[in-house]
This record gives C-alpha cells, structure tokens and sequence, in this order.
C-alpha cells in the first residue's frame, strides 16, 4: 500500500480571488464544477476564457493529469488524457500528476480513487456543514494498492470495455425509449 502523495503531485486549483470574470482575449480557460461529468468528462467547449495576469507560471493541466473534484456530494477523479487548450482548474479541483517513478498508470489511478473502497474513505473524510469537501490531508494520505504495472494495464483496459458496454446499452435503451413513445403516439392517433 502507498499514500496517494507518494505516487503523485497534489496541487490545489488555481487560486482565483472571487468570480471568475470572462475575457474573451484572455490567456487561459478554466474548468469549472459544472464543466465535468464523472461519466462524460470535461465539456471542452463551454469553458470560461478569462486572463491569468502575474508572473507566476500557472499549472496548465497536461495530458495524463488528473482532476480530483473535492467538493460536493460526489468525489471523484477523472483522467484527462488531451487538453486542447491552455486551461486551469478552479479551486473546487486538485490537480494530481503521476510522479514518473511511481509506476503508476494515470487511467488505473483515476480508476482505483472512483472504486468502493476508496469512495467509503473519502465520504468518511469529508467535512462542511453547507457543501462537503476532501481537504488536501485527506487526500494526500488516501492508502492505494499499487499492482505490477501488467495488472494495472489489464485493470484500464478492462475498466474501458466496461464503459465502452455502458454506453451502447444506454444507447439501445434510449432508442428502445423512443420506439416505445412513437408506438404510444401512434395507437393515440389512430384512436
């Protein structure tokens, strides 16, 4: 078993003071709470542009970077395996980076942190009366198990023929949705 700071970078989300203020010339587009989905991922297009002034460099996310959502009734991390633009996460993120000598796959780490186990912990360790949220000791001293890195491919790419068959159903299940109302329809008009 390993800590979750022995095996990767934790860095909080960019510290934006207030609102996030839209500027369409900006530098930089932001990932916000109502741009992911833990199932669809990052919604890309509707990111906030906006200016990152000062000197600092600020973290750009880069592909195989994680996002840990630590607010909110649902905790969870999603891989980004391309970032089509410049972007940051807001502050209701963690950004994690897989330490190179870990040996760890970012896919089976995003993997193992939305499993059961790890999703007990987490809910065991969140705090806030209004909103819940994971802080960074919380998170940095998650315990993970960390297989050969043969295991931790076959776990990835059995985890994505999962979703891959999620995904089809939900489609033959709304086509089925759809059928079923056009039938209703249908008897409705011919009566």
């Amino acid at each position: 078993m390993k800590l979750l700071k022995q095996i990767a970078t934790i860095r909080a989300g960019h510290p934006f003071r207030g609102k996030i203020e839209e500027d369409l010339d900006g530098n930089a587009r932001v990932i916000q709470m109502k741009d992911i989905d833990a199932e669809h991922g990052v919604n890309w297009d509707g990111l906030v542009v906006t200016d990152l002034p000062g000197k600092k460099q600020p973290d750009w996310l880069k592909p195989g970077d994680l996002l840990f959502a630590a607010r909110g009734n649902r905790n969870f991390a999603l891989l980004l395996d391309e970032i089509p633009f410049d972007a940051v996460l807001s502050p209701h993120f963690f950004h994690l980076t897989v330490k190179r000598e870990a040996n760890v796959l970012p896919g089976f780490l995003a993997w193992q942190i939305n499993q059961e186990p790890i999703q007990q912990y987490l809910q065991k360790s969140s705090h806030g009366s209004m909103v819940q949220a994971i802080g960074r000791q919380e998170l940095e001293n998650m315990q993970l198990a960390i297989p050969p890195l043969e295991k931790q491919q076959a776990i990835v790419a059995l985890n994505e023929a999962w979703q891959q068959q999620l995904r089809v159903m939900a489609a033959l299940t709304d086509n089925m949705q759809r059928t079923m109302t056009g039938i209703t329809r249908q008897l409705l008009c011919d009566n």
